[in-house]
């Protein structure tokens, strides 16, 4: 279980389980072809590139990596820790998760579950990719 901190807030989550790594790792296939397209590119560039990737993703795809990130991640509430997700009724259990603590808390539940995973698949991409070829 990882331990993380957002604006304050104390947060834990589990590993997602094997078949919601592969269908989360599925999801943001696009997402990640996008990043490997990016090494070596400005800042502005590649944020510009990121967002376009992301903002193609379909709702459906986007929400269930953010409801599956969600699903496994609990906040210091007091002190015990609470589900920040309720699966049943579609909800975040604390008003104030926003945009920004949402899409952190993904990228925590992501690097963790599938860091291993990415790390390996991008590094092949790169190795891949014509400007490599050409630099190589």
């Amino acid at each position: 279980m990882s331990k993380f901190e957002i604006e304050g807030q104390q947060y834990r989550a589990g590993k997602l389980n094997a078949f919601a790594q592969l269908h989360v790792a599925r999801k943001i296939a696009p997402v990640l072809g996008g990043l490997a397209a990016l090494q070596g590119a400005d800042s502005a560039a590649a944020l510009k590139s990121l967002a376009d990737v992301i903002a193609a993703m379909p709702d459906a795809d986007c929400e269930y990596v953010l409801h599956t990130c969600l699903s496994v991640t609990q906040r210091q509430n007091g002190k015990h820790f609470s589900p920040v997700w309720n699966a049943q009724n579609q909800a975040l259990m604390f008003d104030d998760i926003g945009l920004s603590e949402m899409v952190q808390i993904a990228m925590y539940v992501i690097q963790d579950s599938l860091g291993n995973f990415l790390r390996g698949l991008t590094e092949r991409a790169v190795e891949a990719s014509p400007a490599t070829a050409a630099n190589g």
